[in-house]
């Protein structure tokens, strides 16, 4: 079922039963209401129910509307904490409501009625000044809205009000039979025919008051006229007056005269609130002074009393029978109904009455009950009655006689507390000693030594099948065979049962103070409920289970204990009558049995403050469901109007949501379950305050779903829902969600793309660095190792041909051949110490240069007797220079060295190492024969590296050589490179 934001759910009860007009409406239950209770004041003026259920009331103090336990007030006008005086209401056929106020009249559309919107509200001004105040609302039955103003009778039509008796007080409409107005004015009574003003000149006179002494005049449904008089009460039948007594008597006026729904005629007066019978006036004795009454949908009357606020009046579901009605005293301990339908109760210490149908008649001690604290009561299969009592053992009436038997007899115990009329025609009795059965007289008693859980036995009792049954102060027994065997618990611990009782499907029930209802299933008891707490069962017709307790009486719905026992989650079906019904005391006796039903329908349960009396056959059925409304939502302190459904903003935290459901007969006897799907667990039972608090609720959508059980008891199980649904931060949102998961699969894949890359470029990287190391070892060889080896050959092959004629010279070719051979072996050795060292363990670049530099001399010196001026200097502070660049330097500066060293035929060879703040330079010059031109453009010569592995060597370091030569005047190699990359720590102008 969906909820609209005003009404979960509009139901209007049946009518139920009058008020009886035999009985003085002062035995009927009576609540009050005053501000006390939320009235906006205690001056009521005019009352209505409207079809959803609601009682709504006009005051001095504003309109209010109220649910049977709430009373909401109505505001017109925002921002203010009280509103002009209400006077008169009119709940109209198609669900409107019409409210006149002391400025104008309010039209409330029915969408408006289950949660009030003042937006749908429209406000009418009938007329200037007093003719704004309003009245009496009155809807003739051709659906003309009438309206009584203190200033002129208005006629509303077509949206507006056009003014029929201008300038004159109007302070009540009535419609008579033949569709005039009756209408009261400040000058007396009129007529509207619909075109013009008939007067009664002669009525005054007729009832002997004067003109403006009339104060109402009514038509009922039977053709009746009516008058309200300074003098009393007069009734127009058949063209004839006939005054009511009492009639012009000192406090005989009447005011104003209400017919309800039954038939029943209230007149309020100056001596209250009487009813009218076929002999007069019956004064209702209630002490108060009515200014309006009204009966609801239920029949109940509803009383503005004057300033004391309002009265409910409802004719009580409980008759009690006490001492006035014969009974000993007010403390009933057992009820039992016989045979033939003979209603037998028994009293503690006032002995054994029985029911005549109006009247108790009591035996006690002068009639041969010796001991008059009846506990217990049975009836055999021939009839005769069988009395417990405390102290006095076990008694038997039959033809009005008394026999006693007690522990002079067998009883193992003078305390009986019940008593079990078995079908072989024994007794079993429990008492405070163990359980005796009685058979002829003679008495077989059993103990625990039997098999019993205790020898306080609280009940016995025999099933349809013939089992016997033991309740202890420990638990339930069976008796099979000669012993009894305790019945396992479903929970541990030792619970004392009290009655045990069968219902007519066969199942059988142990009742307890502490675990509740449970059922017997086989060799264990099965809890079924334990919300209610009973001492006694009865069925009656339809199959309904009836328990006494000590928190009332509860009515529980046929085949709902075998529903709740399935269903562990689904709520009990039961109805709880109490004070609220007629119940002096909601507590029941502890007699067996407390509780009986007679054949003419009528339920009679023993309480501690008299017999307690229903009749079954008035009871309301039980086929409606409850009126269930969303009253109030507040978000923080902030209280909204329900819509359709509640949408919360983001970040909304402290929910509220206030609920009812309406029942202005017995709201007591309404309980309501609420649950949020996706928050709460289960089902939740709410308080007397109705109210469902949240401190946060998840995004989201969400259903609150509300079911409530009617008056009588019955779950409506569907229920309602209200939407709700709560926004979510933009990063909370499904999109946000997707684009995140996105946007972090796109990073995961970049990042990873990135981490291939990375590992790609250093794989590259290392595999570059691979193939230069081959290049430059290549170089390395092919300067050193091929040159020398080649130039061995030509001397080998110079020897050879030299052979065998010229030995001597070839000798001479052979060793300068030999001084090659270790030359070459001296340059490869230094090749390889190239390849496995960098520029030592130094960081000083000038040092490593200066030592290859001064090995190069001492190399020449060695093989030629005389060495090249060698010298190295250093401009600017060293720096740091980075390891691997630095290894390159240094091979590019070795370089150099060396074959200016070897080709360049040089008297002095300088290098020269220069920190600058922009850049980092190495100059290597001789002053020897110089490079070929032709060599320089070729970039080498060819089949050599040297040159060229230096270039590549600085392009790959970002760096730049330059090389300068001419013929004769040496030859000049430059390497400059970026400070920025050549310095580890790179600070600027040094």
């Amino acid at each position: 079922m969906s909820v609209c934001g005003f009404a979960l759910l509009t139901v209007v009860a049946p009518r139920g039963l009058a008020l009886d007009p035999t009985q003085q409406a002062s035995t009927y239950l009576r609540r009050n209401f005053t501000v006390e209770d939320g009235l906006p004041a205690n001056e009521v003026n005019s009352i209505v129910q409207t079809r959803n259920g609601f009682l709504w009331v006009a005051t001095d103090g504003g309109l209010a509307r109220f649910d049977g336990e709430h009373f909401t007030p109505i505001r017109f006008r925002a921002g203010v904490s009280k509103e002009v005086p209400a006077r008169a209401l009119l709940a109209a056929p198609d669900g409107t409501l019409w409210v006149g106020t002391d400025n104008g009249v309010a039209r409330i559309p029915s969408a408006a009625l289950d949660h009030f919107d003042r937006t749908l509200v429209d406000i009418y001004h009938p007329g200037p000044g007093r003719s704004d105040q309003v009245l009496h609302l009155h809807l003739s039955r051709a659906g003309v809205l009438w309206v009584a103003t203190f200033a002129g009778l208005y006629r509303f039509d077509s949206g507006k009000f056009v003014s029929v008796i201008p300038g004159e007080m109007i302070s009540r409409i009535e419609e008579a039979s033949n569709g005039n107005l009756l209408i009261i004015t400040g000058h007396g009574f009129v007529e509207w025919d619909g075109s013009r003003i008939i007067t009664h000149p002669q009525l005054a006179p007729e009832l002997g008051v004067a003109t403006d002494q009339i104060f109402h005049v009514f038509e009922d449904r039977s053709g009746t006229t009516w008058y309200c008089t300074s003098a009393g009460v007069a009734r127009r039948r058949n063209g004839s007056i006939e005054k009511l007594a009492p009639w012009a008597l000192p406090g005989s006026g009447a005011w104003r005269v209400y017919v309800d729904p039954q038939g029943n005629v209230w007149v309020h007066g100056d001596r209250g609130l009487s009813r009218a019978t076929a002999s007069g006036l019956q004064l209702q004795r209630l002490d108060l002074r009515p200014t309006f009454t009204y009966s609801d949908a239920d029949g109940h009357l509803w009383i503005a009393a004057g300033n004391e606020g309002l009265v409910r009046l409802k004719e009580p579901t409980i008759r009690m029978y006490g001492t006035a009605d014969g009974l000993p005293n007010e403390v009933v301990m057992a009820v039992l109904s016989d045979h033939n339908g003979t209603l037998w109760a028994g009293s503690n210490c006032g002995g054994l009455s029985r029911f005549d149908g109006s009247r108790f008649q009591t035996y006690n001690e002068k009639d041969g009950l010796s001991n008059s604290c009846v506990w217990a009561l049975a009836e055999d299969d021939n009839h005769d009655l069988w009395i417990g009592t405390w102290g006095g053992g076990l008694y038997r009436f039959r033809d009005g006689r008394f026999t006693q038997y007690s522990t002079q007899e067998g009883l193992p115990n003078s305390i009986v507390l019940s008593i079990a009329a078995a079908r072989d025609g024994s007794l079993w009795i429990a008492t405070g000693s163990g359980l005796s059965r009685m058979q002829n007289g003679n008495f077989r008693n059993y103990t625990t030594a039997d098999g019993l859980s205790s020898d306080r036995v609280i009940t016995a009792y025999q099933d349809r099948n013939g089992v016997i049954w033991a309740g202890t102060s420990a638990g339930v027994d069976r008796l099979e065979g000669a012993r009894f065997v305790p019945l396992r618990e479903a929970e541990a611990g030792e619970i004392p049962y009290a009655p045990i009782r069968e219902d007519s499907q066969g199942n059988l029930y142990a009742l307890s103070a502490v675990n509740g209802i449970s059922r017997v299933e086989g060799s264990r008891l099965v809890n079924v409920y334990q919300g209610i707490q009973p001492s006694g069962m009865a069925e009656s017709i339809g199959h309904n289970l009836w328990f006494s307790a000590k928190q009332g009486i509860f009515r529980v719905a046929a085949g709902a204990l075998r529903r709740a026992e399935q269903d562990r989650h689904s709520p009990l079906d039961y109805r709880r009558f109490g004070r609220h019904d007629g119940l002096i005391s909601r507590e029941s006796s502890g007699g067996q049995p407390n509780i009986t039903t007679t054949p003419d329908g009528k339920l009679w349960v023993a309480t501690i403050k008299g017999l307690a009396m229903l009749d079954l056959g008035r009871l309301p059925h039980a086929d409606r469901k409850p009126g269930i409304f969303m009253e109030d939502v507040y978000i923080g302190r902030a209280k909204l109007t329900p819509q359709r459904e509640l949408v919360l903003r983001p970040g909304s935290s402290h929910i509220k949501l206030h609920f009812t459901a309406v029942d202005l007969a017995s709201p007591e006897n309404i309980r309501l379950q609420y649950r949020l799907d996706g928050v709460d667990p289960g089902w939740l039972d709410a308080d007397s305050n109705r109210q469902a608090i949240y401190t946060e609720i998840p995004v989201g959508v969400h259903s609150f779903h509300i079911r409530a059980c009617n008056r009588e008891g019955i779950w409506d199980r569907e229920g309602v829902v209200y939407t709700i649904t709560q926004q979510p931060y933009f990063y909370q949102t499904t999109l946000f969600r997707l684009t995140s998961v996105s946007v972090g699969l796109l990073l995961l894949v970049g990042l990873y793309r990135f981490r291939l890359r990375q590992a790609a470029a250093r794989l590259s990287a290392r595999l570059e660095e691979r193939a230069a190391e081959r290049e430059r070892i290549a170089r390395e060889l092919h300067d050193t190792l091929l040159q020398s080896f080649h130039g061995l050959l030509l001397r080998f092959q110079a020897a050879h041909n030299l052979l065998p004629g010229r030995a001597a010279d070839a000798r001479q070719v052979l060793a300068t051949a030999l001084d090659d051979a270790a030359q070459a072996i001296t340059e490869a050795r230094d090749a390889v110490q190239d390849l496995r060292a960098s520029t030592g363990v130094t960081n000083e670049l000038a040092k490593s240069v200066k030592a290859f530099g001064d090995d190069l001399v001492a190399q020449q010196r060695a093989a030629n007797g005389h060495a090249t001026a060698f010298s190295v200097e250093v401009e600017g502070t060293p720096q740091d220079l980075h390891p691997i660049l630095r290894d390159e330097i240094y091979r590019i500066a070795g370089e150099a060295l060396r074959n200016a060293f070897h080709h360049a035929r040089a008297q002095r060879i300088e290098a020269e190492i220069r920190y600058d703040a922009r850049q980092f330079r190495v100059r290597v010059r001789d002053d020897g024969t110089g490079i070929d031109a032709g060599v320089l453009r070729q970039g080498g010569r060819p089949g050599h590296w040297g040159l060229k592995g230096m270039r590549e060597r600085a392009k790959r370091i970002g760096g730049q050589l330059e090389l300068w030569s001419e013929h004769g005047a040496g030859t000049e190699v430059e390497l400059t490179v970026p400070s920025s990359i050549a310095y580890r720590n790179h600070a600027g102008r040094l």
